[in-house]
């Protein structure tokens, strides 16, 4: 069976219909060039019209039968020997099939207009009977009238029997020829020169009546047409299903001149023509065609790559039900909805059409606001998929989409606004795009105005205004991440304008803005102007830089705030916080950041993760970049030396069994050091089995990538607080027991080894390699403490460790680096490499000191 790109089922009305249709598929595949059958239509109406020009040819051609049969063979043989009633039964018959075989083919085409060829002769009669016009007197203008009256009543006279005739001449001709064969009185039983006349009018009254049979099967035939075009239309959802009529019709009368015509003709290709016409109606149907079918395919393409990614999914999960066949079909299935799509794009973004399409958007257009709209959806679908710059004022004209006459406010006119905003989302994707716009005049303040002119606080929070609020801030998220110099102008320019900014930080001050999605985009935009240069050169000052600050923090640290809104100003504040000046504005913003974000940081709950690894970072740049030395600081840092032990209890293990410490292994192979290192030794495994079992597994329970990502973000705030102290304080076991109390320098590090060395850490994963790398850090902090008391055993182990891991860490970090460097965060960056380097060089000169 063919594929479809749309569901369709077959109603028993038609079943008979659809039976022939999809048996004629292989004769018509072996007729040369193939139907595209995933079109719809092409399996409902072009094979419906096929089949209906043939019975048309077949009726017509037995009509030139019988007329051939009558007029040469019995007219002009048998003439003398017909009895009156076969004489004028053919006669009649002749008469009532001349009309319809003599008819032209496109005789329906050319009669459509036999209303304007009245009109037509009332000029005539009326010119030819009063030459002066109006200045001929009244007599001669009432004889034209009567002259007129008369042809108009002689008219239905003459016209009406000859439109029976070709209407119901076959059915005449059959019901004539009917009969005759029942009567059978030929009166030729007993003349032997007639021998031949009864079978040859057996033969014409059958050949009437076989073409009678085929007209009135056609005639049923034609009362199915109305379940196709109404199939195809519910397929593609069409509300106009006269658009769908007046598509078989066509195909219909150009099948019936070439029935090769039906391969060559879908909607999408009738669409494209229609709207390449000069007349504005049949553009308007072309491209009311054109928009149904870019949704339809559209949505067929990402429904059928969805239903290939679920099933993937679930044969990757062993799913019962999923087999290599129904895989095999879903597959197919994409790729021929990928194909109509590329091939719907292709049609659509012809030179002339899109030209055309584009000049319709255009607000001094004279296309109604109708043409605009369809021609919107269309560009709106093409966006992204075709390039739009190379016609001549693209920008502006869609900008144009954004006007809203005065007076004028309707429902057509919102929905132009709204595809206005989609087409230019689109297109910001693309840098090109982005300077367009840039350089376009009064675009980009159009785009900023719903939030320039804070409409939702004046207009009091009103749904409508609040979607084209978000359609105006997504479109101006985009634009302020775009790359390069177009980016940095657009950010510029955006940071300028004051009243964008206040309408942003209105929205994000205001209660009564409940929409998430407004909160979210006006902070993703804010975080971008105050964190680029150029902005804050050339238009954000300092203090709407700190006021924002101030703002996040607010945000972040407020319970009653949704979760998303949050972790996305959190976010922003990582960002922020990573200069001194920055750092000084959040630790001042309120007297209790410091203790709501520690608050933050030591509340245990699966859907705290995200928040408790921002509040690390947060704290983490804040003790680092502060550098005034007074009360603010000694809060951060009292906070920070309550929080650090419950830290680490949270993430470092209990060594060994019954309180004893677990001895490091000679070798420095421990079972449990196969972080990065693939799977261990069986035998080891084996060996250390009971191990495994009384102690780690139960200290280790295999926690989820968020619980190992709040591990790294923990470990990394407790070793920059490590790395600060270590510099201060002269006596390492103080510093051990103000960080871990009752823990040993020694014992300190055993812990750090058995948490890196843990089977927890087995992935190659950025947080675990996280975990690496700060733990070494912390190493390095406590070797290079004149009064370190880690002894040179531990550290030949660690490192030794360590250095088997940086050769399965290379891959991970490189990609790392060039994820940063695509980001532009291009900063110092340091390997486990250098780190377990550093290491190595201090053990180097650690050694001689001992000895």
């Amino acid at each position: 069976s063919s594929r479809t790109c749309a569901s369709s089922v077959v109603t028993p009305r038609h079943h008979l219909l659809a039976l022939f249709v999809a048996n004629l598929g292989p004769a018509v595949r072996m007729a040369g060039r193939e139907a595209d059958f995933r079109w719809m239509e092409v399996q409902y109406i072009n094979f419906y019209s096929l089949f209906m020009a043939y019975l048309l040819m077949a009726v017509r051609g037995l009509g030139y039968l019988v007329l051939a049969w009558t007029t040469v063979v019995l007219l002009g043989g048998f003439v003398s020997k017909l009895e009156k009633k076969d004489f004028w039964s053919l006669t009649a018959i002749t008469l009532v099939l001349t009309p319809r075989v003599s008819a032209d083919v496109d005789l329906k085409g050319k009669l459509k207009y036999i209303v304007e060829s009245v009109v037509g002769l009332y000029r005539a009669i009326f010119a030819t009977l009063n030459p002066n016009g109006i200045n001929d007197p009244w007599l001669s203008r009432l004889l034209a009238g009567v002259v007129l009256l008369c042809h108009l009543l002689l008219a239905p006279i003459v016209v009406c029997p000859l439109a029976a005739l070709y209407v119901c001449g076959p059915l005449l001709s059959a019901g004539i020829s009917v009969w005759r064969l029942i009567e059978r009185d030929y009166g030729v039983e007993k003349k032997q020169e007639a021998d031949n006349l009864q079978p040859a009018l057996i033969v014409l009254y059958s050949l009437a009546t076989l073409q009678g049979l085929l007209f009135c099967y056609r005639f049923y035939s034609s009362f199915a047409r109305e379940d196709l075009v109404k199939d195809v239309a519910e397929a593609y959802k069409m509300n106009d299903v006269n658009l769908v009529d007046e598509y078989l019709r066509d195909t219909m009368a150009e099948c019936e001149k070439d029935p090769a015509f039906f391969k060559e003709r879908n909607l999408a290709t009738y669409a494209v023509g229609m709207i390449e016409s000069k007349s504005s109606e049949s553009s308007l149907s072309g491209a009311r065609i054109l928009d149904r079918l870019l949704e339809h395919v559209l949505d067929a393409e990402v429904k059928a790559k969805e239903e290939l990614l679920k099933h993937a999914l679930a044969t990757e999960e062993h799913a019962l039900g999923v087999t290599p066949e129904k895989q095999k079909a879903l597959t197919v299935t994409a790729a021929d909805a990928e194909e109509l799509t590329a091939q719907l794009i292709s049609l659509a973004s012809s030179s002339h059409v899109l030209k055309k399409l584009l000049q319709a958007l255009d607000s001094t257009s004279p296309h109604g606001e109708t043409v605009r709209g369809v021609a919107a959806n269309i560009v709106a679908h093409l966006a992204g998929r075709t390039p739009l710059m190379q016609f001549p004022r693209v920008i502006q004209r869609i900008g144009s989409l954004l006007d809203i006459p005065r007076q004028q406010f309707q429902e057509d006119y919102r929905k132009l606004m709204e595809k206005g905003f989609v087409i230019l989302l689109k297109l910001a994707a693309d840098e090109d795009n982005c300077r367009a716009i840039s350089n376009a005049q009064g675009v980009l303040s159009r785009i900023m105005a719903p939030v320039c002119s804070d409409l939702l606080h004046l207009l009091d929070h009103d749904a409508w205004w609040s979607t084209i609020v978000a359609a105006s801030l997504k479109v101006m998220c985009r634009l302020v991440a775009g790359p390069g110099e177009t980016g940095a102008q657009l950010r510029k320019q955006i940071s300028r304008n004051k009243e964008a900014i206040h309408g942003m930080e209105g929205i994000l001050n205001c209660c009564q803005c409940g929409e998430q999605q407004l909160h979210i985009l006006s902070i993703e935009i804010l975080t971008k102007l105050h964190m680029d240069e150029d902005s804050l050169s050339g238009g954000v000052n300092k203090q709407s830089r700190g006021n924002y600050i101030v703002m996040l923090a607010s945000i972040f640290t407020d319970a009653s705030k949704a979760c998303s809104i949050r972790e996305l100003a959190g976010e922003a504040l990582v960002k922020l916080s990573q200069s001194e000046n920055d750092a000084a504005i959040i630790l001042k913003a309120n007297d209790y950041v410091v203790h709501d974000l520690s608050n933050i940081l030591l509340l245990h709950a699966v859907d705290n993760n995200t928040k408790r690894i921002i509040a690390a970072k947060i704290l983490k740049h804040l003790y680092i970049h502060y550098k005034e030395n007074d009360e603010y600081l000694n809060i951060l840092t009292k906070t920070l030396e309550d929080v650090v032990p419950k830290v680490l209890r949270e993430i470092l293990p209990v060594l060994g069994l019954e309180g004893k410490e677990t001895p490091l292994a000679e070798n420095g192979t421990d079972n449990n050091s196969y972080l990065f290192l693939g799977t261990p030794d069986i035998e080891a495994q084996q060996v250390g089995a009971a191990h495994d079992d009384n102690s780690n597994n139960k200290t280790f329970p295999r926690p989820q990538n968020d619980s190992r990502k709040v591990q790294a973000a923990l470990l990394s705030l407790v070793a920059a607080i490590f790395d600060k102290l270590i510099i201060q304080d002269r006596n390492l076991a103080q510093l051990i027991d103000k960080i871990s109390p009752g823990d040993s320098a020694s014992s300190f590090g055993n812990k750090l080894k058995e948490m890196v060395m843990a089977p927890t850490n087995s992935e190659p994963m950025e947080s675990c390699l996280s975990i690496m790398k700060n733990a070494s850090k912390m190493v390095i902090s406590m070797m290079k403490h004149n009064d370190s008391c880690l002894n040179g055993d531990f550290l030949k182990i660690f490192i030794q460790y360590m250095s088997k891991v940086c050769k399965t860490t290379l891959c991970l970090e490189g990609s790392m680096i060039l994820d940063k460097a695509n980001h532009g965060t291009v900063k110092p960056y340091s390997t486990l490499t250098s780190l377990v380097k550093e290491a190595q060089e201090l053990l180097v000169t650690k050694e001689p000191k001992e000895r």
